[in-house]
Formats: C-alpha cells, structure tokens, sequence
C-alpha cells in the first residue's frame, strides 16, 4: 500500500505523517499491477458513464432535470469557447465529445486531489504523470488522425513533408508538453495542499482548498484549449489548400454581350 511520509524537525525528534491510499495494490511489481492510481480513474469513467446514462435518459424521455440543465449550459459555453480557437462553431460541435470528454475527466480528477480526508485520500490521476502522459498520447494520435481524415492520407504525408525539422518535431512533443504542464501542476498544487492540511489542519487548508478548486478547472480548460488550437491548426491547413470559390468567380471571363 502506497504510503506519503512528511517529516519536520523538532526539539524532541521528528514527527512523521502517513498518508495511505484506500485502495490495496494488486499483482505488485509486476507489468499488470493494479494501484490506486488506476482503480481511481476506473471510478470516475465508472462515474461518469453512469452520469452520462441518466442524461441520456432524461433526454430520450424528454424530461428537463437540474443536472441535465447545468450540463448543457456547461456544453453550450465549452463550444462557443472552443469555437474561437478552432474556428467555427460547427467544428467545435464537431469535435466536442473528444474535448468535453477530455475537460470533464481532467476536471473530476483534479477536483479529487481537494476531497478533505482523514489520512486515507483518494489522490488526483492527473498528479501522477502516467495518467497526465496518457492522455497526451490521446491528443497526439486523435490530432494526427483528424489531419488524415481532413487533409487524405497523401495530403497529410505532403503536409509532414511540407514542415520542417524542428516544426515537425514540434508536431509530435506539443501533446506531450500538455502532459508534463498538467502533471507538474496538479502535483505541486497536491503536495503543497498535504504539507498545509499537516501543519495547520484546522483553519489554513480552506482558502488553498478554494484555490485549488480554481486551479483545477483553470488547468482543465488550458489542457482542452491547447488541444482545440492543435486541432484548429490541422482545419486550417486543410482550408489554405482548398479552392478560393470567390476568387475563381473574380477570375472567370466575362462573356461578350
């Protein structure tokens, strides 16, 4: 079992706090070890498909619930905001359940970094960099396969070719400086939280707690924000190649009268 220890000098010795994980790690040192990393985001996406079940629900049927309500306001604001970066509403429409998806799980993970406990805690995925890492192997791969699907297998590979070294390097390492920003964040955000809740556990951690809920949907937001810019830059590739219909119809001769 994961165990955090903060130690702090005193006059009669050290004192130590241990924090344990909830959950006990399965297949232990092996490829196949199941910690409270993975048995963590396995509840959320269990949450959150539970969550999605009950909306679909309430939509099917027609009926117009609080929870629905709030989360097609939330829907409504993420796809004018990510519109602005990506270019059109219709394409932010479009690309919206890769980008909620990710913003709502980012979003539920760094709020359970904030979840006051007693010693036992259920840690933010987001502040382990495997989690923060695998979700930008995610954007990486969704990006290169919606320039395939926008631009064709040959326009892609002449779009590769068209960059340089370093713009093509730049083109893979993008997603994962997302990984390491977020990771670097939400961990020092959890760590700095710990060692306040340690010192002074009664009154201190709250406006840091109040802090830190902000911190997490801010983080939230940069993630899917950068990943909109990333998708963007691929459509807007694709339209620089695209046929100008206006500036044809300038050029067409005028027929004799």
């Amino acid at each position: 079992m994961t165990t955090f220890l903060f130690s702090l000098a005193e006059a009669g010795g050290a004192r130590e706090f241990h924090i344990h994980t909830p959950f006990p790690v399965l297949f232990e040192g092996t490829l196949f070890e199941i910690n409270n990393m993975i048995i963590t985001q396995w509840l959320i996406v269990a949450g959150l498909l539970a969550v999605a079940f009950v909306i679909n629900r309430a939509v099917l049927s027609g009926r117009q619930t609080k929870l629905r309500g709030s989360l097609e306001l939330l829907t409504d604001f993420l796809e004018g905001w990510f519109a602005s970066f990506i270019g059109s509403r219709q394409y932010a429409r479009q690309y919206m359940p890769l980008l909620g998806t990710l913003f709502i799980f980012i979003l539920v993970s760094n709020y359970l970094g904030v979840v006051p406990t007693v010693g036992y805690g259920l840690f933010a995925p987001t502040g382990r960099w495997g989690t923060t890492l695998g979700l930008g192997i995610v954007v990486a791969i969704a990006v290169q396969v919606i320039a395939i699907r926008t631009l064709g297998t040959g326009g892609w590979i002449k779009h590769l070719l068209h960059l340089g070294p370093l713009s093509l390097l730049e083109e893979f390492v993008h997603p994962f400086s997302l990984s390491l920003r977020l990771f670097g964040n939400i961990f020092g955000e959890e760590t700095l939280l710990a060692v306040i809740i340690f010192l002074a556990p009664m009154i201190a951690p709250i406006p840091i707690m109040v802090l830190s809920l902000v911190f997490g949907a801010l983080q939230a937001v940069v993630f899917t924000t950068l990943t909109a810019i990333y998708i963007g830059a691929v459509l807007e590739s694709h339209q620089a190649h695209m046929p100008d219909p206006e500036g044809e119809a300038q050029h067409e001769p005028v027929p004799a009268q």
